[in-house]
């Protein structure tokens, strides 16, 4: 932060003696980026940091939700299906019953029928046995 780098006397030859590498740290701390520097590795390890957890959530995502929600949605398919067949079935069921009723109403109908014309045939013969019980005294 310091706009004027001072080399202390006697630390001249320090500076003349240093590798390249401790010469361009200097002159970065002079220049004032070594502090840039320093919050963009801090920024790159953040970054990381953050990548690591999108990744262990894609992670988490395609290994247990994905399989559970494929999973609930065979399961919903397949109650949907259950609920539409089951409404068919109560659908035919009233259907049969219906018919099962008719058939009992047409079979009592014939039976009052058949019951009146036996009853007039049972009066018929009633009237033939009387006729011929008349005939033979």
């Amino acid at each position: 932060n310091n706009p004027h780098f001072l080399i202390m006397q006697g630390r001249i030859t320090k500076v003349l003696n240093m590798k390249p590498h401790e010469i361009l740290g200097m002159v970065e701390e002079a220049a004032g980026t070594r502090m840039y520097e320093t919050k963009r590795q801090a920024a790159i390890k953040t970054i990381d940091k953050k990548q690591a957890k999108v990744d262990e959530l894609n992670s988490v995502l395609s290994e247990e939700i994905t399989p559970t929600l494929e999973r609930l949605r065979g399961e919903k398919q397949s109650y949907l299906k259950w609920s539409k067949n089951s409404a068919d079935i109560e659908r035919i069921e009233r259907f049969v019953i219906a018919s099962e009723f008719m058939k009992a109403q047409d079979a009592l109908n014939n039976n009052v029928e058949g019951s009146a014309e036996m009853e007039e045939k049972v009066k018929e013969l009633e009237g033939q046995i009387d006729a011929y019980q008349k005939e033979m005294a």
